[in-house]
């Protein structure tokens, strides 16, 4: 893969996976009532935690493996499966599976929000844009819930850590964290202006947009399973001759 498909490869799985009109329900519900310099400056840290936290899983990534004696063959293919099944909550607009307990500890503190008691929470629907976080005075969701794990959760630091091993040289590396910092200031961008993003889009165009992101995501994730296979089976094949 040469530097420009690389750049776009990291673009879109970086933009696929960490969804960010995927985050805009759960983000305008976690900052509302907030002034626009509270709301300013909230936005301003979880971007910033979230670009500390990607970076360095993005340098020190390899280490990680070398540590714990795993392959980059190895981390390919668990990424991929990773992927496979974010995609296919996509595809089946089910709420990704690491927000589910975000979505789940707020109804329990809140049980008036959805109508329904804390008792109920293991049936209550937990998608984000159906929620209504009633927030306290001086309550900052910036680390938790919106750096950690919304915008750098398990798949987006998997993103990283994969796109690192894919690399292979400097050049590519580089275009990796580049990726990194373009697509949280897209985020940046389109959590800011949330409110009328919702409105422009509605429930339809957003869910049409999660449907085509899940597609994406889903054929990422069979390709970095094949790449991950691949020197398995050209090791068989030349043993076997």
């Amino acid at each position: 893969m040469d530097l420009m498909g690389f750049a776009l490869f990291s673009l879109s799985s970086l933009f696929a996976v960490i969804d960010p009109l995927g985050c805009i329900p759960f983000f305008s519900g976690q900052t509302a009532g907030m002034d626009g310099k509270t709301k300013a400056r909230v936005l301003f840290r979880a971007l910033f935690v979230s670009l500390l936290l990607l970076l360095l899983f993005t340098y020190a990534g390899t280490a990680v493996l070398h540590t714990f004696g795993i392959t980059i063959d190895a981390f390919r293919i668990a990424g991929g499966v990773i992927f496979f099944g974010i995609g296919l909550d996509m595809l089946q607009s089910k709420p990704r599976r690491w927000r589910t307990g975000i979505d789940r500890a707020f109804q329990t503190d809140h049980p008036d929000a959805s109508g329904e008691t804390a008792g109920d929470v293991e049936a209550l629907p937990v998608e984000p844009r159906r929620l209504e976080p009633l927030h306290e005075p001086g309550h900052d969701p910036s680390v938790t819930p919106l750096a950690i794990p919304m915008i750098a959760g398990p798949g987006s630091i998997t993103t990283v850590m994969v796109l690192r091993a894919e690399a292979g040289t400097s050049e590519k590396l580089l275009v990796v964290a580049g990726a990194v910092v373009a697509i949280l200031l897209l985020t940046g961008i389109i959590l800011w202006a949330a409110d009328q993003v919702l409105t422009r889009l509605g429930e339809t165009g957003m869910k049409i947009v999660e449907k085509l992101m899940g597609l994406l995501v889903t054929v990422i994730a069979v390709q970095l399973i094949l790449n991950g296979f691949a020197p398995y089976f050209r090791s068989l094949l030349s043993e076997g001759m």
